[in-house]
């Protein structure tokens, strides 16, 4: 009678372990991504608007987040370019107008803000992503690019350049990203993606 007392009282208590650690281990490896499945974990929000006062103004905003963080870690330098089309789907010749900016956030403060540099088909921002004193640089920011045409953009493509091998830059050739050029890389063909994001313009979307 007591051993079946016992059973009663121990087998609960392994139970609860069981599916504690269980719990643990399945949660900690549903966390886990490799830097080469990243792209599935990026959320995008993207904003392009027309300037009412001027219609040669378009700005385009986007923000992006990781939901997870790569095993391997943080490495390398990332790249997002920004491209403006036409009705017929074509890029767009545009200038930067006010303003072009990217930042780096960590919690509600800014780590890191640059630039765009001009290319032939678009805009090109860089940004490190690595991790500096337990912060990380690179997983969460925001870009907003504002441009005059001669006619309204119809629609943007943001690409998203990641890489996880510490390399000597990229050459700024090229928005979308079709064949990057990443000086110094030990093993360009598979230390990189690029996925696409397509915006268009609040009007349109309206009409």
């Amino acid at each position: 009678m007591l051993n079946g007392n016992k059973l009663v009282v121990i087998l609960p208590v392994f139970l609860m372990i069981f599916l504690f650690v269980g719990g643990a281990v399945y949660v900690q490896q549903s966390e886990e991504v490799t830097n080469e499945a990243l792209h599935e974990e990026v959320e995008w929000e993207t904003l392009m608007t027309h300037n009412g006062e001027n219609e040669g103004l378009t700005t385009l905003r986007a923000a992006w987040e990781w939901t997870a963080m790569p095993s391997e870690g943080l490495a390398g330098e990332d790249y997002i370019g920004v491209t403006f089309l036409d009705e017929d789907g074509q890029p767009m010749q545009a200038e930067l107008a006010d303003e072009s900016h990217i930042h780096l956030t960590y919690g509600n403060e800014v780590v890191y803000e640059d630039e765009a540099v001009s290319v032939e088909n678009g805009f090109v921002f860089s940004f490190p992503n690595e991790t500096d004193e337990h912060q990380s640089f690179g997983d969460r920011g925001n870009i907003e690019v504002t441009v005059e045409t001669e006619d309204n953009p119809q629609r943007a493509i943001v690409s998203y350049l990641h890489t996880w091998e510490a390399h000597d830059g990229l050459e700024k050739t090229d928005a979308r990203f079709f064949e990057p050029v990443l000086s110094g890389m030990r093993d360009s063909d598979s230390s990189y993606w690029v996925i696409e994001r397509y915006v268009d313009n609040e009007e349109s979307a309206n009409e």
